[in-house]
């Protein structure tokens, strides 16, 4: 008991960032740990010194043995955040109704480049109702790990991978919100282009006519470049711009829409914790629009296996296009894309044999 309360008194003195680096400095260099204390400001050094005192007093065997044991627990806390995907909006309307104590608990061990995000777009009443950090230091750790799990629940656990080995279908989820949005524009213009396959040219002139010049141009070249669709693709488009036209005001928002529902078709069949991922990378009225899609698109229920994936491969032939172009991040030009149809290097070679 006396040494849990020494540990509660650490974290509630130097806080629980410093709090792991003294238990480490222990841990590893025992007795020359104060050492490493002189490349710190003169005041840290001076708090972890006088504590590593009193845990330095602790017999060697059972000093490593609750070192242990509190290192994992301070650990167990940052692992429990796996959100580094979801975009901040979504958080941030996750703490809708939560007290300023409840949503400072949840922000004090989130990437700090996450925390300010949503601390600069909480409403301000909840921002200046925050407890400065320092009065949270005392707060039992499984309390904060119980506030932190029942706020994690509320969305789709994540992680955005650093390095990619291939970028198939699934690495969507690597491409950041911006470039997402990016992504659903060009959807939507081909999706767009696929409706007005087989109607007549005065349609078409008619939709050209109501938007911008330069938006009227992207539309038109891809209305030329459109390949070959099946019946039910066409069909499907066409029952969309029907529906969208209506209250059609906003070119942009036009494109985004169709290119969101070409995209819902294209993980209307793959497996929830997915879908939720990628509508979460989404800032969030894209994503709830994209859930709005997909329930559409699973009411329909014509999709088939052959459709959906090459929807998918379409997918990534945008990405490559739009990175090969600089307007998203060249980096995924160095990946073997990863098509149902077969895999492309770098190169843009193909896999796949060539009949002779």
């Amino acid at each position: 008991m006396l040494e849990q309360a020494l540990f509660q008194q650490l974290y509630a003195t130097v806080g629980r960032r410093d709090a792991m680096l003294l238990l480490t400095s222990i841990f590893f260099s025992g007795n020359q740990a104060a050492e490493l204390f002189e490349f710190l400001p003169e005041e840290v050094a001076a708090r972890l010194a006088e504590h590593s005192e009193k845990l330095l007093a602790i017999p060697r065997q059972k000093r490593l043995m609750l070192l242990v044991r509190e290192m994992r627990r301070l650990m167990s806390i940052r692992t429990t955040f796996r959100l580094e995907g979801v975009d901040p909006s979504w958080l941030i309307a996750g703490f809708r109704g939560e007290k300023p104590r409840i949503v400072a608990m949840v922000l004090l061990h989130m990437p700090s480049s996450i925390s300010r995000q949503i601390v600069e777009r909480l409403p301000p009443a909840v921002r200046q109702a925050l407890p400065p950090r320092g009065e949270l230091r005392n707060v039992p750790l499984e309390i904060v790990q119980l506030v932190r799990k029942r706020f994690d629940a509320k969305f789709a656990m994540m992680e955005v991978p650093r390095q990619l080995s291939h970028f198939g279908f699934k690495e969507v989820l690597a491409l950041e919100a911006r470039e997402l949005i990016a992504l659903t524009r060009v959807l939507g213009i081909e999706e767009l282009a696929c409706a007005f396959v087989s109607v007549g040219k005065r349609a078409l002139a008619e939709l050209l006519r109501r938007m911008p010049r330069e938006n009227a141009e992207e539309l038109l070249v891809a209305v030329k470049k459109v390949t070959r669709r099946n019946a039910m693709e066409i069909k499907d488009a066409q029952k969309f711009l029907a529906r969208v036209l209506v209250n059609f005001q906003n070119t942009d928002e036009l494109f985004q829409k169709a290119g969101l529902y070409q995209l819902a078709k294209a993980i209307a069949t793959e497996d929830r914790d997915f879908v939720r991922q990628v509508c979460q990378r989404f800032p969030r009225a894209h994503g709830r629009l994209l859930e709005e899609y997909l329930a559409k698109a699973k009411e329909l229920g014509e999709s088939d296996q052959q459709l959906t994936q090459a929807l998918q491969d379409r997918v990534l032939d945008q990405v490559r296009d739009l990175s090969a172009r600089g307007k998203i991040n060249t980096r995924y030009m160095k990946y073997t894309f990863r098509y149902h149809r077969g895999d492309e290097d770098p190169d843009g070679e193909s896999s796949e044999e060539q009949p002779e």
